[in-house]
């Protein structure tokens, strides 16, 4: 008489093969230094809350309890709290509206005679497409010596906030008063910032920045030039 056996051990007992089904009902012990092949063993990773979905979330950075007096200084405790709620992912962070045009006030002919060769800035699931000739563009030097002589063209790049002030940009720079500064002399609305392009330079490497600000989502926006 022969038997068809699905589960069995290895003369010698060193291996036991289950193609048929473990049913434990009491503990099963794995000891340290035991190794398990097959199986995902790579630590869970949950995934983001949703408005929609439970996911992971990341402990909120911690806020002392208020002791204001007043109610703009509640305001402002208030206000605190809640962007440290968003960027622990507790509550949906707000959206930048972004939005990308040329500088309008020109200082000097050369920038005056680049700008007048760019034929179209589109902004499009945040990327910048600035098409313009750059090999009939002039060369000049930037008012900020270090930053060299380039085929230097302007762009306003609109946040859709009141204000650029403690917007981040490229991870490491607030936005201060004298970037708003720099954004009204040269014609930008409320809310924008001046980005300054080097066209020979873009034209064969992308620039990519990054616009953030505490309770935000950090945006990453990319630059191309085409030329046709």
């Amino acid at each position: 008489m022969s038997y068809n056996v699905k589960n069995y051990t290895e003369q010698g007992g060193e291996r036991t093969f289950i193609n048929g089904e473990i049913v434990v009902n009491g503990k099963l012990t794995v000891n340290e230094g035991a190794e398990v092949i097959g199986v995902e063993t790579t630590p869970y990773t949950l995934t983001p809350a949703t408005s929609t979905s439970i996911g992971g979330v990341k402990e909120a950075t911690n806020i002392k309890e208020s002791s204001a007096s007043t109610v703009s200084s509640l305001k402002d405790d208030f206000n605190d709290l809640i962007i440290k709620l968003k960027d622990a992912g507790v509550i949906a962070k707000d959206v930048f509206t972004l939005s990308a045009s040329f500088i309008t006030t020109l200082v000097g002919d050369e920038l005056a005679e680049n700008h007048s060769k760019i034929e179209s800035i589109i902004l499009d699931e945040n990327i910048i497409t600035i098409k313009v000739p750059v090999d009939e563009l002039v060369s000049f030097t930037s008012d900020t010596l270090e930053q060299g002589t380039h085929k230097w063209i302007g762009l306003s790049i609109g946040t859709g906030l009141p204000s650029i002030i403690d917007c981040i940009y490229n991870g490491t720079y607030p936005f201060a008063q004298v970037d708003v500064d720099e954004a009204t002399v040269v014609g930008c609305p409320e809310g924008s910032f001046v980005l300054w392009i080097k066209c020979d330079e873009v034209v064969n490497t992308p620039k990519v920045i990054t616009l953030g600000k505490p309770g935000y989502k950090t945006e990453t926006l990319t630059i191309v030039i085409e030329t046709e």
